[in-house]
């Protein structure tokens, strides 16, 4: 299994979690998050904003449907047809162990 965890804007989380659903992945956390990347912050005017608010979105998925959750992510927050600065992060990582709290059954 893989963890995915996704950084995108925030007026972009709702349409990756709604698109995930129509794809069949239904199951997903979402927080708030402040950051910054490689630009370090952005500046308007007078005023810079060193962290940028985003949203995390972390789905936990089947080895194969990795590349099928990531391409709706990118398809759904990339700028344009080549992408911008802010335009997120995802990341992916395996996971060892999962166990479901209530009954403490592995999954994996």
């Amino acid at each position: 299994m893989k963890m995915i965890r996704a950084i995108v804007r925030p007026e972009k989380a709702d349409e990756v979690l709604n698109q995930l659903a129509e794809a069949g992945f239904v199951s997903a956390t979402r927080f708030s998050v402040l950051g910054r990347g490689k630009q370090r912050g952005l500046k308007l005017g007078d005023v810079y904003y060193d962290e940028i608010p985003k949203e995390t979105i972390v789905i936990v998925v089947e080895d194969t449907d990795e590349k099928t959750v990531i391409d709706v992510i990118q398809k759904v927050c990339r700028s344009g047809t080549d992408g911008s600065f802010g335009d997120g992060k995802i990341f992916v990582v395996p996971v060892e162990k999962a166990i479901t709290v209530s009954s403490g059954v592995e999954i994996l």
